[in-house]
């Protein structure tokens, strides 16, 4: 009989930091792993696509072979774009997929599961310590009502979007402590229940502490009283510090057979900015190259007037059929088809560029092929050309057409952006003006 298997994910825990608190003695239960056993780095499509990696990992698929890379994707036949869900992209985990009736396991909140735990042989919660609310839920249905009796509600409070004050900062601080520790104890509370042939558990914590503690930028001056910059300063130290006692409760509580792995499918660092920026990058290319812009629709227009804040503020507050709905209304009209040959789509670190095509697109007006293939060159030659006027580096790292990221038998392969555009290291928010020997300049306002 195989021994069991305990998997303890630490969402979007970074390896530099991990590496560097374990040799400073602060993560003594991940250093003891490392010493009893190996560790290493993984190859991860975070890079690209920041939205694929934990699909990737419960479907055990690439994101050509899965079609989920973002939480809101272009749907070509309706022309416009739709949340993601798994009545679209059906891709089952593959803890569902395990021989009917031969492993007993226990999966506790990984996260970016599409739809509602179902039927598996065991237990699965979701949706309840996740940064990242796709769905919410267990198995069976009363495991969630039988947690909240005997741990209380959810610790993990709902994403506070926008400006912060040192005070917010070390709120949020708590309520991550208080949410790993009691994620720790209901993860205490399964392996307890019985003896599982798979244990999986993922911590939110360190990615919610990684968006917002990471550094000091979230605060400005005299938003944060005496004292308090000095306890932010540890404050994401403290996140990975419980979530270090959090492994080593769960160890002890392990079979004494059991094979354990803690692990993270990406890391963290600091957001440059520069996909808020790529719409205004591709407005200006537009307009050099066709004398205009793409005339975008009303609903657009209005989204993209608000501040990015205030509207996930609203959004994360609406039930999810509403907030679906608008999704479909506003990407509906995004621009007048007739007229746009390529299109910006949402976006994670990376740009997503997606070309108009006939025959895939239902109101497509780029013809496949010659016409098509000179396009996306095009595209990526004029992108990699912007530099940064004071400095003349480029802004782009790469461009990377969908040849490169999807061979052509791949199932989900017209789902994915015709062109994916990585970014250069300097922070956006430090650049006032690019440039392009063919295309012209944009320009930004320094902040305020």
């Amino acid at each position: 009989m195989s021994p069991p298997v305990v998997l303890i994910g630490l969402d979007a825990a970074e390896i530099t930091l991990v590496d560097r608190l374990c040799a400073e003695g602060e993560l003594p239960a991940l250093q003891s792993l490392r010493e009893r056993g190996c560790s290493g780095t993984l190859h991860s499509n975070a890079r690209l696509f920041g939205g694929a990696v934990w699909p990737t990992f419960y479907a055990s698929r690439h994101v050509p072979w899965t079609g989920i890379y973002h939480n809101k994707q272009w749907r070509p036949e309706r022309m416009r774009c739709e949340i993601v869900t798994d009545t679209w992209l059906p891709e089952r985990p593959f803890w569902r997929r395990l021989e009917a009736g031969r492993y007993r396991v226990a999966i506790l909140d990984v996260p970016s599961v599409l739809g509602p735990p179902g039927p598996v042989n065991g237990v699965e919660l979701a949706g309840w310590g996740s940064h990242d609310l796709v769905s919410r839920g267990s198995w069976p249905p009363s495991l969630w009502e039988e947690l909240e009796r005997t741990h209380g509600g959810t610790r993990m409070t709902l994403e506070m979007f926008g400006g912060q004050s040192g005070a917010s900062l070390l709120r949020l601080r708590d309520h991550l402590l208080d949410a790993t520790r009691q994620m720790a104890r209901i993860g205490e509370s399964a392996l307890a229940r019985e003896p599982w042939d798979l244990f999986l558990i993922v911590f939110g914590a360190t990615h919610r502490g990684g968006h917002y503690l990471w550094d000091l930028s979230q605060i400005g001056d005299g938003t944060s009283a005496p004292g308090e910059r000095e306890a932010l300063s540890r404050a994401l130290v403290d996140v990975y510090r419980a979530c270090d006692r959090a492994v080593a409760r769960l160890v002890g509580a392990a079979p004494a057979d059991a094979r354990v792995m803690a692990f993270a499918v990406h890391g963290m660092g600091t957001n440059l900015g520069w996909s808020d920026r790529c719409p205004e990058i591709l407005e200006r290319v537009q307009r050099a190259r066709n004398g205009s812009p793409a005339r975008p629709g009303l609903l657009y227009r209005l989204r993209s007037a608000l501040p990015w804040p205030l509207l996930r503020q609203v959004t994360t507050r609406l039930p999810s059929r509403l907030t679906a709905r608008l999704v479909e209304l506003w990407s509906a009209r995004m621009f007048a088809w007739e007229t746009t040959p390529w299109f910006p789509l949402p976006m994670d670190l990376a740009g997503y560029i997606r070309v108009n095509l006939k025959g895939r697109e239902r109101e497509g007006i780029v013809a496949p092929g010659a016409e098509y293939d000179s396009l996306c060159r095009e595209l990526a030659d004029v992108l990699l050309s912007f530099r940064d006027a004071a400095t003349g580096e480029r802004i782009v790292d790469e461009v990377h057409l969908l040849d490169e990221l999807a061979p052509m038998h791949a199932p989900y392969r017209e789902l994915l952006p015709d062109l994916v555009v990585t970014w250069r290291d300097a922070p956006a928010t430090h650049v006032r003006e690019i440039r392009s020997p063919t295309h012209g300049s944009v320009r930004w306002a320094a902040p305020s």
